[in-house]
């Protein structure tokens, strides 16, 4: 039976990205969860100036960025039979992933996203329809097959996800796997009371400042005139040892142009970002996440060295269109981490 460095669970679909110029940008600071809005007028017809076909969802992008760095890692997701499962499919392999976890949905079609980018904005509005991702499932089989040193987690949709968790931490628990953890908006919405137990057995949890905060507010016993102090929820120091008192044993944050801080227990660990153009953010959590992880198991558990490879790697994927067009290749990572 095969033996994996990672086992990435998660998404798979087909992106679109939209571009155009005909967003407003919206300032929302009353509601933390909310704090900006894009919009666009009722009733007319948006103009795209460009429009890219490419391959994403969260548990294959970090699949390919895994790959990328050398990792033997397999992917665990659920495709449609048709055209563009097929397509995912020879995406992973010829990057090297193996797709022998992948099941292929009889019933449900491939899931696809329409990612929305206006104007010189850097980042975007995603539109999901999930498909077949909604009915990933594990079976005892599954479990079997699952010989790996590390999950890791994306965000996992469909209304099966919290029993989905639970066998993902019975196998880890019987086979001593790690996890790492990237929740997605359907896990975030259950809030503390559902995430709880789950955030104990995370090994590396990764989130954005702003999932965070509202991860954060949920908590019933957050005290509410914190819930109102926008200076305190924006405190990424705060942000993190908050979550991190909720029982993972490492808890990574980033902040979009701030940087990235990772939370051991003992100290903060931060990166800037790199100064390089960007043409589009699609997947750059991911990349961010994977390549986290993957720095913690090339350089033994160096908190500093793991962000900064996250770091260096999501300022390549930027540079171009799509969750895994730029990812960094394994000669990128020699120039950059040369055994000195």
């Amino acid at each position: 039976m095969k033996k994996f460095q990672v086992v990435t669970i998660g998404g798979a679909t087909q992106d679109i990205t939209f571009r155009t110029d005909e967003g407003i940008f919206i300032d929302n600071t009353n509601d933390p969860t909310k704090q900006k809005l894009l919009a666009f007028e009722y009733g007319a017809k948006i103009i795209s100036s460009q429009c890219h076909y490419t391959l994403g969802g969260g548990g294959t992008n970090t699949a390919a960025g895994f790959a990328n760095l050398g990792l033997k890692v397999a992917s665990f997701a659920n495709i449609g039979q048709d055209q563009l499962g097929r397509q995912i499919i020879t995406n992973l392999k010829a990057k090297k992933v193996d797709t022998s976890l992948i099941k292929a949905d009889k019933k449900a079609n491939s899931g696809f996203s329409l990612l929305v980018i206006s104007g010189k904005a850097r980042d975007h509005v995603a539109f999901l329809y999930r498909g077949a991702n909604d009915y990933i499932d594990i079976t005892d089989q599954d479990i079997k097959k699952f010989q790996s040193d590390w999950f890791y987690i994306t965000s996992l949709s469909g209304l099966h996800w919290p029993r989905l968790m639970k066998e993902i931490i019975k196998a880890k628990k019987k086979k001593n796997i790690k996890i790492g953890w990237n929740p997605g908006e359907t896990q975030l919405k259950s809030g503390k009371k559902g995430l709880d137990s789950l955030i104990k057995e995370t090994n590396i949890l990764v989130m954005n400042k702003d999932e965070a905060i509202e991860l954060v507010l949920s908590d019933p016993k957050l005290p509410a005139k914190t819930k109102k102090n926008m200076k305190v929820l924006n405190n990424i120091n705060w942000l993190i040892k908050q979550l991190f008192a909720w029982g993972p044993e490492l808890v990574v944050l980033t902040d979009g142009k701030k940087g990235a801080y990772a939370y051991n227990g003992h100290q903060v660990h931060f990166s800037k970002i790199l100064d390089t153009p960007v043409k589009d953010t699609t997947g750059a959590g991911d990349c961010f996440g994977s390549s986290f992880l993957a720095g913690m198991i090339l350089f033994n558990g160096n908190i500093d060295k793991a962000i900064r490879l996250g770091i260096i790697n999501t300022s390549y994927l930027v540079q171009k269109v799509g969750a895994q067009e730029g990812l960094m290749s394994k000669e990128q990572f020699n120039k950059h981490f040369k055994k000195k």
